[in-house]
């Protein structure tokens, strides 16, 4: 068997990321809630919890280096992204949007301000999200 090599880096793959969740939340910057809300939010909840097992994994490589003092910070840094998740989660968990929304919003000022492509504009990741997350896999992965 052959090794598997990664072309893409931890922190890119964090950057694309984040610009998913800043694209899923531009509606709510209007009035009102877009009608695949729950779908938008639970998709946020479950990318920050990916996101949350990425910077795990790369401060456990840092450890294993003994870069002590680089993955303190770096676990600062990326702690909001736990504590988000848990945030829009568990409001929208027990049907509260309104909560849930509020607590998305509140992510903006971590995401990056920079414009997506317009390829990808037309992907919609988010569908399907709120099953997934009501249905136990609370992956990303379509199955």
């Amino acid at each position: 068997m052959s090794r598997i090599i990664r072309t893409e880096s931890p922190a890119r793959g964090r950057g694309k990321l984040l610009a998913s969740v800043r694209e899923a939340l531009a509606p709510f910057d209007a009035p009102g809630l877009p009608p695949d809300a729950r779908d938008r939010l639970a998709f946020v909840g479950l990318v920050l919890r990916e996101l949350e097992h990425s910077t795990e994994q790369t401060a456990q490589a840092w450890e294993r280096r003994g870069y002590w003092v680089k993955v303190d910070q770096f676990r600062r840094e990326w702690a909001w992204v736990g504590q988000g998740a848990q945030a829009v989660l568990e409001p929208l968990l027990g049907k509260d949007l309104e909560a849930s929304m509020a607590a998305a919003r509140a992510l903006r000022p971590r995401l990056p301000s920079v414009a997506t492509s317009i390829s990808r504009h037309r992907s919609t990741p988010w569908i399907g999200a709120y099953a997934r997350l009501t249905t136990n896999t609370g992956s990303l992965r379509r199955e």
